[in-house]
């Protein structure tokens, strides 16, 4: 007789925590649900808009659970109330329960120093993987492309409120923005968001089809930078200044260009160097493309089954 093994996910949403922790956390789900019994819990810090959704998901109860995958900033007192599980990992680089936990998933840091439990594989990244079908779509040859149309996407907690400066500056320059989430969008709160992932199971094979036009996209390292460059869109990466340089793997695979200095002028640089070099758009282009080959899914049950075994 087989074991079903029981999962449990916690990721922790709001404006200073960003919402790709739940973006995350569904597409583990996902992953995990085939084979697995699957429980997926969010802690917000923001007021719940929906009250049948804040029943459903809130963690507020006891939950038992085989394992726990844990995915936020900072989850240490929700663990010790509500969780119970003898296995447990962080998907978190930067977590206060990383001290505490059996394994760190952090593909972010692949490449870099990390402490010895910190698994840093770039097979375990958790992201939208265009499908082959898509990925013909866009390399198609665009009509009328714009050389100087540039993608700004600061993701869904853009918590620093920074697109609109970095707009004006790329406008300044004689750029075209093209900002994402798209105007039609942009007014998605976060409870809609969570109503889509959670309730509505959202899931595009790719969410950056808007983006495709442009020659490059200014983001933050994140689950956005990652699935920019699976779909061959080279980027400059914003580092935030409360995070730790992460996603360094994205500039020595050759996928991303940094702001050296982290500031609005030095993004502008940064761009202007990829916008004059057709050459390094392309190899920039190819290189995020061969990351691909790396993701693999089968990672998450490879760890499942290494944690249930022991």
């Amino acid at each position: 007789m087989n074991i079903v093994a029981s999962v449990l996910i916690v990721a922790e949403i709001g404006k200073n925590v960003g919402w790709g922790h739940v973006a995350r956390a569904q597409l583990l789900r996902e992953i995990l649900s085939p084979k697995m019994a699957v429980t997926l819990k969010v802690v917000n810090r923001e007021p719940w808009g929906d009250p049948l959704l804040e029943d459903e998901y809130a963690l507020r109860n006891i939950v038992d659970a085989d394992i726990v995958f844990l995915d936020g900033l900072s989850l240490k007192k929700e663990t010790e109330c509500y969780v119970r599980a003898p296995k447990k990992i962080s998907l978190s680089y930067i977590s206060d329960v990383n001290e505490d936990v059996d394994y760190v998933v952090a593909p972010s840091l692949n490449g870099m120093t990390a402490p010895a439990h910190f698994l840093t594989d770039l097979s375990a990244v958790l992201c939208n993987i265009p499908s082959s079908k898509w990925m013909e779509s866009a390399s198609k040859p665009i009509k009328a492309r714009n050389t100087r149309l540039i993608g700004v996407c600061m993701g869904g907690g853009d918590a620093d409120g920074v697109a609109p400066s970095i707009v004006d500056a790329l406008a300044e320059q004689g750029y075209e923005p093209l900002v994402y989430p798209p105007q039609k969008n942009k007014s998605l709160s976060l409870n809609e968001f969570l109503h889509r992932k959670l309730k509505d199971k959202e899931s595009q094979a790719f969410s950056y089809s808007d983006l495709k036009a442009c020659n490059a996209v200014i983001c933050q390292g994140g689950l956005s930078a990652v699935e920019l460059a699976l779909m061959g869109m080279p980027t400059v990466i914003r580092r935030r200044t409360n995070f730790s340089e992460a996603y360094r793997f994205l500039y020595s695979y050759g996928c991303a260009l940094p702001s050296t200095e982290n500031t609005i002028p030095s993004l502008i640089n940064a761009i202007e160097k990829i916008a004059d070099d057709p050459q390094l758009r392309q190899r920039m282009s190819l290189a995020g493309k061969s990351l691909n080959t790396h993701v693999d899914k089968s990672f998450w049950f490879s760890l499942t089954n290494r944690l249930m075994s022991n």
